[in-house]
This record gives C-alpha cells, structure tokens and sequence, in this order.
C-alpha cells in the first residue's frame, strides 16, 4: 500500500513536526486532566480554587482543539471569518486568567474572592480588545498566519499585541504566585514547583517575543522571522514544564499508591504462615469474610488477627519469649499453639507481644514478618492442604487511593 505524494508532504510537514506532536500530546493530557477534574469535583466538591483550575483545564483543552485546522476552518465557515482566532486566543485569555486565580498566594487583606474579580476587568477587556480588532482586519487576513505581510495591517498587529500582551501579563502573574509558594515547599513539591515557574516563565518569555516579533514588523523596525520561530520553540517547552510541573505530584503520587500495593499484597502473603499457624489454634480471632479488599485493608485485618491471637497465647508464653531470638521464638510460638489445642483456654493475665516498630501498618507488621518467615523456616512445617492454592490475590480487590499510599489514615491496633 503506497502513500499518495502530496498525502505525505502534508503528514511530514504539519503532522509530524516536533510542535504538532507536542501540542497533540497536550491534548490528550489536558484532556484526561479535564475528565479528572470533573471527577475530583463530582466526588469531593471544592470552592473557589477548585472550580478555577477546573475552568482553566477546560479552557486550555478546548483552545488545543480549535487550534486545530479542520476544527478551526469549520468555525470560520460556521460562524464568520477569524471566529477561530478571536475563540483560540479567547480560551488561552480564559485559561490563563483561571490559572491567576488557582496560583494566587493570598495575602493578609486580599482574598482569592477578591483577587477573581480583580482579574475579570483585564480579561473583559482584553476579550472586547480582541473582537474590535479583529473588526478592522481585512476578510482575506482573518484566517492567515502571522507574518510580514499581515502585520502590514494595523488592526491585525493590534489583534496580536492584545492577546500576546494579555498572555504575558497572566503567565508573569503566576510565575510571582508560584514564587511565593516555593518558599515554603521542600522535598518533591518543591521539584514540581520549580517545574511550574520553569514552565509559566517560558510561555511568558514567548509572548514577549511575539510582542517584540510584533511590533519589530509593524513599524518596520526589524524583520526578524527567527524571532517568530524562537517564540513557537519557547511556548513549546514552556507547555512541556508546565505539564511536567502539574503532573510530577500527581504521578508521584499514583507511583507510591501502586507500590505501596505491591508491598502489602507481598506483605499479607507473607503472613500466611503465620497467621495459619496462630489462627489454627484460636480461630474465634478471625474477623468476617468481607470479600475482596484493598491491599491496605487484608494487611491490616491479617495483622489485627495475628496480633489478637498472639494475644490469647501469651499465658503459654514465658517471659523468655520478649527477648528471645526470632527462630527460638518461632519454636516457642508453635509449641504454644499445641498447648493451646491439648489444653485449652488457660485463665491468667494476657499480654501484647512484639512492640511495633513504628506507628504506621508497616511499622506494625514488621514484627510479624520476621516471626512468619522464622516460622514458614520451622522443619515440620507443611502445607495441610487447608490454604491450597490460597494467595492474596485471590482475595484482594479494588486498589487503595494513591492519596494515601502509606495507609496513615488505618490506626495500628494493639491489643491488650
């Protein structure tokens, strides 16, 4: 199957050029934020700041999509000549302005409320500045690129000066947000901060060189067509940052959250010789079949279970047992549970056995972990056929949430 020529000068020259791939994958990430958004907000709510970056991923994503040729021929055809312009960058002005309002650092005498009306007088402005300049243009110009030739245009220069200059002001204003915010922050926000003001300082950086490339054409000062190039080259890499910077927390995040899975669902796997050891022996400690669970909450109950029964055994457990080595204390454990089943339940105080080592779920089964695989290890120690072909996976369900992989918000059970 051959490519029609002409098909493929097209595909090379505007499909598969470095910004096209850029500004397409930004589209789909813009896209798939917009969808989160819209989540976040059916699930949780949120005020003010929340329903801005709602607005600003929305109208970023939209503004990708009518900068899109069909897309932006059709509302030319639909609508009137440059509707597609005066659209573009009236959802960039919109987004940028929503983004202002997401990143303001509020001070003592000046709310976000306040700071969002303060914002819509420029945005109203420049949206109107848009429209009657655009009203100046000539038909045969409203749908051409910038250059030489339509800069000659009073009204066409005005239309790019406004929006360049709209855009310059926001991206400097969130840069000074971010700013203040950095002072603050450490550790991984930090890097995705930098990120950000990296990102928000190149955009501004090449409407600035637009507005240079602008003015240089229109009063014939300069003709610098590198110029025009660099700013597309500074906006590209600008989008870069900014998405890494807005994605680096949320990645992280969802990373540690599929770890910290992985992790447990091996730590909960690794409880099994130990809890049917123990459980064999005191099985009233072994909470309801709930179904399937998150990894987060089969650690947890196995812990709870196992900490319960070692609870119950501790009348058969010597003092010795506190500072014994693990492998004499794994023989102790397994002589315990036949005493327990040969005599049953034995009156007297019982006892907590293996302290946590530190106050979280994995502080707390380490314990655990280290007595298990000391009792797996115990010769004897066969597989009686009850757990066969039982795994964690066959009983875990849906995943934890990645805001909070280190399960902070399950407090560790001690038993007395």
């Amino acid at each position: 199957m051959s490519v029609h020529p002409l098909a493929a000068e097209i595909l090379l020259t505007r499909w598969l050029t470095a910004p096209a791939v850029i500004n397409m994958l930004a589209l789909v990430i813009f896209a798939a934020a917009l969808c989160w958004r819209i989540d976040q907000l059916r699930r949780h709510g949120g005020g003010l700041q929340a329903f801005a970056m709602t607005v600003a991923v929305t109208a970023l994503t939209l503004a990708f999509v009518v900068d899109n040729d069909s897309v932006a021929h059709t509302l030319d055809d639909c609508v009137f000549a440059g509707a597609s312009r005066v659209v573009l960058y009236g959802l960039l002005a919109l987004g940028v302005a929503a983004l202002i309002v997401v990143f303001f650092y509020p001070g003592r005498s000046v709310t976000r409320e306040r700071r969002a009306g303060v914002e819509a007088v420029p945005l109203v402005a420049a949206l109107i500045g848009l429209q009657v300049s655009l009203s100046f243009m000539p038909e045969e110009m409203r749908d051409a690129s910038l250059s030489h030739w339509t800069l000659s245009n009073w009204g066409y220069a005005l239309f790019y000066l406004i929006a360049c200059g709209y855009l310059a002001y926001g991206f400097f204003a969130c840069v000074r947000s971010v700013a203040k915010y950095l002072t603050h922050a450490d550790g991984y926000m930090r890097t995705a901060l930098i990120l950000l003001i990296a990102g928000l300082g190149l955009l501004a950086i090449g409407s600035v060189v637009q507005i240079i490339y602008v003015v240089g054409n229109a009063t014939g000062v300069i003709d610098a067509s590198w110029l025009l190039e660099a700013s597309r080259w500074l906006e590209v890499l600008g989008v870069v940052g900014f998405l890494f910077g807005i994605s680096y927390p949320m990645g992280r995040s969802k990373w540690q959250g599929l770890t910290a899975n992985r992790r447990r669902r091996r730590a909960a796997q690794n409880l099994l010789p130990l809890w049917d050891l123990v459980t064999d022996a005191v099985p009233e400690v072994v909470l309801p079949d709930p179904g399937r669970m998150s990894p987060t909450a089969l650690l947890h109950r196995r812990v709870v279970e196992i900490r319960d029964a070692l609870a119950q055994l501790s009348p058969f457990l010597s003092d010795a047992f506190d500072y014994a080595g693990v492998d004499v204390r794994a023989a102790m454990v397994r002589m315990a549970v036949e005493r327990r089943k040969a005599e049953g339940v034995r009156s007297g105080a019982v006892r907590a056995l293996l302290p946590a080592l530190d106050d979280c779920l994995e502080g707390d089964a380490a314990p655990l972990l280290e007595l298990s695989a000391a009792v797996a290890a115990l010769p004897g120690i066969e597989d009686d056929g009850e757990h066969e072909g039982l795994s964690v996976d066959s009983i875990v369900g849906e995943q934890d949430s990645p805001t909070d992989p280190q399960g902070a918000g399950l407090p560790r059970v001690d038993r007395p």
